[in-house]
């Protein structure tokens, strides 16, 4: 349905003689400008970009929910993709993530790669990208902290609350990881193959130091929360120096799966030159994200690390 609809009275280009008649333009003057009694700043955009300041982060959680076409499992209006966890009425969809919203660069970076991956796959394997929404809008990413949930109602608010007094409490400062190379993972809970980035924890000095040593305990929390809640956990039964293995980043996903020939070749990509400034870049963990239903929690982690830097591919841009 077109965003507008002409009726063909007032469509373009009618029959009719006379010639519509245009409102006159309105010339405004930069500067100030009075409404009223009250002045009005107008500021004007330079040719490197906009003056406005950056949207606040709090902005992306207002609209972090897509619409709801339907409560049955359609897979036609999803990519063919089926409901890990059927709708139950009553019940809340939850998620527990740490969530990143790459600059431009990185954005344009992650693309390229995508890009070349599909380019190699061919025609033989659908490709299916997280960076772009179909409006051609730029998506967060995150690194996944839960299985998807299922919450009733009864329980979501007490259960946030849990959440909350767990992560604040738990002794993790701010920190940072980085993409630390690409694998496909084949999702346990779906018939889905995952590309994903995995990421590691940016200055890690000590081999000896278990890998992702601060994204781990978040795990351990959240896991212990939604155990507790009768919810299942997230790399459950895998042995903790695996469990430090796991965290990811999915950036595109497919029904199918590359032989183990192309398989290679693909994941090879990451390591050409052209990519190390996104393999240098930094991926700041200042918080947990909890997404029940369409209301999203942001729970600040301590302060206590300096803010991690954004790395070569960063514009400048938040």
């Amino acid at each position: 349905m077109a965003l507008v609809d002409y009726s063909s009275s007032s469509a373009a280009g009618s029959d009719t003689d006379e010639e519509p008649r245009q409102p006159a333009a309105k010339h405004r003057k930069v500067g100030s400008a009075n409404s009223g009694s009250k002045s009005v700043k107008l500021v004007k955009g330079t040719a490197s970009g906009s003056a406005m300041p950056p949207l606040p982060s709090a902005f992306h959680d207002l609209y972090a929910s897509t619409v709801r076409h339907s409560v049955v499992d359609d897979p036609s209006l999803h990519q063919g993709r089926k409901r890990q966890n059927p709708h139950v009425p009553g019940n809340w969809p939850s998620h527990l993530y740490v969530e990143w919203h790459p600059t431009k660069a990185q954005h344009d970076t992650l693309a390229e790669l995508v890009g070349l991956v599909e380019a190699d796959l061919g025609n033989d394997i659908k490709l299916h990208n997280f960076l772009t929404s179909d409006l051609g809008a730029h998506l967060p990413l995150h690194i996944s902290l839960s299985r998807p949930l299922s919450l009733p109602t009864a329980d979501k608010d007490a259960f946030l609350e849990k959440l909350t007094h767990a992560i604040r409490n738990g002794g993790t400062d701010a920190f940072a990881v980085h993409p630390s190379g690409l694998a496909w993972y084949r999702s346990p809970d779906s018939d889905r193959t995952f590309l994903v980035l995995g990421v590691a924890t940016s200055g890690k000095q000590d081999d000896a130091e278990p890998a992702n040593a601060e994204l781990t305990a978040l795990l351990t929390r959240c896991n212990a929360v939604a155990t507790l809640f009768g919810q299942p956990a997230l790399y459950q039964g895998n042995r903790s120096e695996a469990v430090g293995a796991a965290f990811h980043v999915s950036i595109g996903w497919t029904f199918g799966l590359p032989d183990e020939e192309a398989s290679r070749r693909v994941l090879r990509l990451f390591e050409r030159t052209r990519f190390r400034g996104l393999r240098a870049c930094e991926i700041e963990v200042s918080g947990v994200k909890a997404k029940i239903g369409n209301v999203v929690s942001h729970i600040a982690l301590a302060a206590g690390a300096s803010k991690a830097p954004s790395g070569p591919l960063d514009d400048g841009k938040r």
